[in-house]
């Protein structure tokens, strides 16, 4: 083989020229699945501390560290492990702490995803699921039996937008010594972080206002350094984590985090305000609103605003909702949340269709009810497509 075709000959660190200094404004993306060892010595050390160097990319890659540690500043924790989606970091959180037999306490109203992973997944492995109310300590109590070791909350639930009292939630898992699982993804660390009221792990969608670009799929869950490990483990034995091209597309997100999620916030307050002038609206749905049933806790426990997600129920049930979807011009209809764009979606359709008819009904979660992912546009711009939907809906009747 000749010297020009002899790629590896080339490659030997003594003879590759180092510069100056190697510091680069934006990190780098490393592609890389594997990572050499120049002797045994090396690869002793690192499984001896692996914090400092990389083996392979399901154990580790600095796409990911690093907003690793961003998210890990951002919530207040020890430590992060990323995944390959929200759900995968629920999922792995929750194979991280409990064990068949075990029971879990879960908020009455979540996303349904969630729901689908509770019912079809934990409860054939044996963990069984009461589903209660998180702010109501009575119900929380009568719940407790031996075999509980989690409770499950979400911030803000989806999608009527209850806020969970944290404070107490987290003294009653303190109390009875339980792990406290809290889905930050509607509030964001700008407005709460759950690891202040005692959190075990904060999991997010980064999915959604973490990157906010509706272009990555992710998750990440937060806590302490010895709770992140167990689940990192499980991460790496699964093989649900993050690519670094995703990892790295969520640090440049990360870059716009505080300044995005303040306009949506400013937004949203403003949309869900106008909403409720509206005859054909039978109920507005924003913690932000004295009318929430929630909105007292929301001032307890939200910082800043509060939220950018408004839901809203309309007068003529799925009728109304689909003329609404239809004449909203620029906003469109997208199972999703969290981005730069304003966008629709149907719960009872797409998020919670995974709930029986009769407790989506039960919930509140009926067939008229909208909500609406707020964006960064201006406000005038969101409410002039708002308000030809409205009409629509109001049309339809």
């Amino acid at each position: 083989m000749s010297e020009s075709t002899n790629i590896n000959q080339n490659r030997k660190d003594n003879d590759t020229p180092k510069p100056v200094s190697i510091r680069p404004e934006t990190t780098p993306l490393y592609t890389t699945s594997v990572y050499t060892f120049p002797t045994l010595d090396d690869v002793r050390n690192y499984y001896a501390d692996s914090s400092s160097s990389y083996l392979y990319r399901r154990n580790g890659n600095p796409n990911t560290r690093q907003v690793e540690a961003i998210i890990s500043t951002l919530e207040g924790t020890e430590a992060s492990v990323l995944a390959a989606s929200g759900m995968a970091a629920i999922a792995q959180g929750c194979f991280a702490l409990l064990q068949p037999g075990d029971a879990v306490l879960a908020t009455e109203v979540l996303y349904g995803g969630t729901y689908a992973f509770f019912e079809q997944v934990l409860r054939p492995w044996g963990i069984d699921i009461t589903y209660v109310d998180v702010n109501n300590q009575r119900a929380l109590a009568k719940a407790m039996t031996s075999a509980v070791r989690m409770i499950y909350a979400e911030t803000i639930a989806n999608p009527l937008l209850q806020v969970t009292d944290l404070e107490g939630l987290g003294r009653f898992a303190q109390e009875n010594r339980l792990y406290l699982v809290v889905d930050n993804t509607f509030a964001t660390p700008a407005l709460t972080t759950p690891s202040v009221y005692g959190s075990t792990l904060v999991v997010h969608s980064l999915t959604k206002y973490l990157n906010g670009h509706s272009d990555v799929i992710g998750g990440v869950a937060s806590g302490s350094k010895t709770i992140v490990d167990r689940v990192r483990r499980f991460a790496e034995t699964f093989g649900g984590v993050l690519s670094p091209y995703d990892a790295w597309m969520t640090e440049r997100g990360l870059q716009t985090f505080e300044i995005r999620v303040r306009k949506q916030f400013d937004n949203a307050y403003q949309v869900a305000t106008a909403l409720c002038d509206h005859l054909v609206i039978e109920k507005v749905y924003y913690p932000g609103l004295d009318t929430h049933e929630t909105h007292g806790i929301a001032k307890r426990i939200l910082k800043n605003g509060f939220g950018a997600m408004v839901s809203f129920e309309l007068r003529g049930g799925e009728v109304a909702a689909n003329a609404f979807v239809r004449a909203c011009g620029d906003i469109l209809f997208a199972p999703s949340l969290g981005g730069v764009k304003t966008t629709i979606s149907h719960p009872a359709l797409t998020s919670h269709r995974a709930f029986a008819s009769e407790e989506r009904a039960r919930l509140g979660i009926r067939d008229g009810v909208i909500r609406l992912s707020v964006g960064i546009e201006p406000f005038e711009q969101i409410w002039h497509h708002v308000s030809q939907g409205l009409a629509a809906a109001a049309a339809s009747q």
